[in-house]
């Protein structure tokens, strides 16, 4: 019973103090808004401002601040309750907070008023002291204020000092290491087993800044034999485009000059560094490192115009997966979206590479005008982009042979496509290099529909355009195999080997040499979508066999997916070009490796060359709109002829004449053979025709003529037979 009467006792307890929090809480809301809004309030709300006002002032405002202190300690049961020390202490700080407010009003004449209390007080104070009765008012206000709400004042002073004491000391250190010309020394000391300091790993020099780019002022000679052989001026011959017999004219004799550098605006690669700045980002690199507890020194400074590479030296016993694994610190602690971390064998250290607060504008002009550019023989060399020193980086598509390039939306792809097909302009003429562009997207290469280079085996030479049409881009690969066998045929008659061999002869026998082909696909996604069967075939024949007779292909997509690049294709196109990616999925499609998510876009990039290791990070060159109008206006005007070899439709006209080659001597046996049986499969053409490898060769055949099919999500042939009785009416 004695137990029931004290619980009930406690719970009567808690409910009084919830009942005085509700009544304390509801006076300090009421007394805040009279003061703020008496029309809300009505007649008590206005006579109990007027009380208020009169006797305290603008003190009203703590009065509200003070009772609503109280309903939280009524609130919250973990406070004990001083009743009356409480009030002791609210009236106290009421009455000092009144006497400031009339001291405020008296020497600064601030419109604030302590009421009557503040005015019959003040005298006491001020009159003694004079002005200092301010200070003395306040310190006793903070003083009393300060334990009603519960603060250690002696806390929060040690705690004042203290940090005041810290900050001087690292001003002090700051200063003391500013004044010497040598960085700050890591002091990160690592101990041995038995205890005994090991050597400390220090920074004893500045790191170097490496400043490689070898394009900021090429030698007076190489500007000369640039401006006087491939780059000079020439005058345009006065050839209308619509001439009588243009196709008689002889394309060997015919004056064409390539397209000269001013037509191309001028980067900004040659602008000074800052070497105040480099050094200072290198030891905010070094602190990131420091405060990780990773022993480092910055040993070189590559600055470039996007990005800057620092090379540092990690200390005796660190692993670069450390580094690795704090990438989004550092990249947080440098104020930059991403970093890229690679390995740096020939100097043993770990290049973190950090875009510029800053970055410059490189045009492709920078790269163009280069020795090394200008000294490449080769009609295929292209202008890649700058490396991370910004020097400018040149390949050649001959070597390669194929290219397959990646990207999302807007990280430069299409910009890196115009690079290739003007570096190609810049050393090639009309008879030498061809282009055969598809352009699915109908609005990427339209630019170049004017130029001679133009190429399109399904038509003649004045009808080559952009192909825009996937069944048309179908049609045009697949005309490409056609000459590709053509072209190997004729080469075995000469007894030559490639396309190289074969114009050494060629020019020792004054006989018409054979152009390089290079096919140009802008999205490659959008084809395979469309007709996947019909594209696919022959792009994997053309990157087996096509490097010997000088066709190469330049595959781009903004979707390096598996079923997009398929492995076929993948495993014959050994060059990768890949701009920032989605994910690190998509990276590892396109370059079998991570790293191409951490790009940065806009041209950043990662090529990887065939047989090398691990992908060069470069920075594309943008190229404007306008700048290839001018190039393909300055190409055009000179009206070189638009001739090239009649399209091979006596080799093959799809499935219209009889078949002549090794391949297609079976094919109407194998046709009657499905007609009689009404199915087809790879047994039965095996037990009809022997041999596996010719019954896979002829299933091929059959599926490149479009006489059988397999419909998608489906593994099992279908037959056109209406296809199939067309041609066996005309052949027999």
């Amino acid at each position: 019973m004695a137990k029931q009467s004290k619980k009930e006792l406690e719970e009567y307890k808690e409910r009084k103090r919830l009942l005085k929090s509700c009544i304390c809480f509801f006076v300090s809301i009421f007394i805040f808004i009279s003061l703020l809004q008496v029309s809300i309030t009505g007649i008590v709300g206005a006579g109990i401002k007027k009380i208020l006002e009169e006797c305290i002032g603008n003190s009203s405002y703590i009065l509200s601040i003070i009772i609503f202190w109280f309903a939280i300690l009524y609130l919250i049961k973990n406070i004990n309750i001083r009743t009356r020390l409480d009030i002791i202490l609210a009236t106290i700080s009421l009455v000092f907070s009144s006497i400031f407010l009339s001291l405020l009003n008296i020497f600064l004449k601030l419109p604030i008023s302590g009421g009557y209390l503040g005015n019959m007080l003040a005298p006491c104070f001020y009159e003694p002291i004079g002005i200092f009765s301010l200070l003395l008012v306040f310190f006793i206000f903070i003083f009393f204020f300060a334990h009603f709400f519960r603060i250690s004042l002696f806390k929060i002073t040690k705690y004042l000092i203290a940090s005041t004491i810290n900050d001087i000391k690292q001003w002090y250190s700051y200063q003391k290491a500013k004044k010497q010309e040598k960085p700050n020394i890591i002091d990160n000391i690592n101990k041995g087993k038995d205890g005994q300091k090991a050597q400390t790993f220090k920074q004893i020099e500045k790191p170097r800044i490496i400043d490689s780019r070898n394009n900021k002022k090429d030698d007076d000679f190489i500007k000369q034999q640039i401006s006087e052989t491939t780059y000079h001026e020439h005058k345009v011959p006065n050839i209308t485009k619509n001439t009588v017999e243009q196709e008689k004219i002889d394309t060997k004799t015919f004056k064409y000059t390539l397209p000269p550098v001013k037509l191309l605006r001028e980067g900004s690669l040659n602008t000074q560094i800052n070497e105040k700045e480099l050094q200072k980002r290198a030891e905010d690199l070094r602190e990131t490192l420091k405060s990780f507890k990773i022993d480092a020194i910055v040993q070189d400074i590559i600055p470039g115009p996007v990005i800057t590479r620092y090379d540092i030296v990690l200390s005796p016993g660190i692993k670069i997966q450390s580094v690795m694994n704090i990438m989004d610190n550092i990249s947080l602690a440098m104020k930059t979206s991403a970093i890229r971390i690679e390995q740096i064998p020939e100097k043993s250290a770990v290049g973190i590479e950090i875009p510029n607060p800053k970055p410059s504008l490189v045009s492709l002009r920078d790269i163009l005008d280069t020795k090394g550019f200008y000294e490449s023989k080769s009609l295929l060399t292209l202008a890649v982009g700058t490396k991370t020193d910004g020097s400018g980086y040149i390949s050649n598509l001959a070597k390669m042979p194929h290219l397959l390039i990646a990207g999302s939306t807007g990280s430069g792809k299409s910009v890196g496509v115009h690079n290739i097909i003007l570096s190609i302009l810049y050393k090639a003429r009309p008879d030498e290099v061809k282009f055969m562009l598809i352009d699915p997207k109908r609005v990427e290469m339209t630019a170049y529909k004017d130029i001679p280079h133009l190429y399109n085996p399904c038509c003649i030479a004045d009808d080559a355009d952009v192909i825009i049409n996937p069944n048309e881009a179908a049609n045009a690969l697949k005309k490409l195999v056609d000459i590709m066998e053509n072209r190997y045929e004729k080469y075995s008659q000469e007894s030559v080997r490639n396309i190289e061999e074969y114009n050494a002869k060629m020019e020792l026998e004054k006989k018409d040499k054979d152009y390089y082909i290079v096919v140009i696909i802008d999205e490659l996604a959008d084809l395979m979508m469309v007709s996947k069967k019909e594209i696919e075939t022959p792009i994997i024949r053309i990157a087996q066999k096509a490097r010997a007779v000088g066709i190469h292909l330049v595959l781009a997509t903004q979707r390096p997916t598996v079923n997009v690049i398929t492995g076929l294709i993948k495993s014959n196109i050994p060059a990768r070009l890949s701009f920032q990616t989605v994910s690190a999925v998509d990276s590892k499609v396109i370059l079998d490796t991570i790293g191409a998510e951490s790009l940065i876009g806009k041209g950043d990039m990662l090529f990887l060359p065939p047989s090398e290791p691990r992908p060069v990070r470069l920075q594309g060159a943008f190229v404007s709109t306008k700048e290839i109008e001018q190039v393909v206006k300055f190409i055009s005007n000179q009206n070189f002829p638009k001739v090239y070899e009649a399209p091979i439709n006596e080799v093959s006209q799809s499935a219209g004449l009889a078949p002549e080659d090794k391949n297609e001597k079976d094919l109407v046996p194998a046709l009657r053979l499905i007609i009689e049986r009404r199915e087809i499969s790879q047994d039965l053409l095996k037990a009809n025709f022997g041999g596996s490898a010719k019954a896979t060769n002829l299933l091929s055949l059959l599926r490149m003529r479009n006489f059988i099919y397999k419909p998608e999500g489906k593994n099992r042939w279908q037959i056109n037979y209406e296809l199939i009785e067309d041609y066996l009416r005309i052949n027999g």
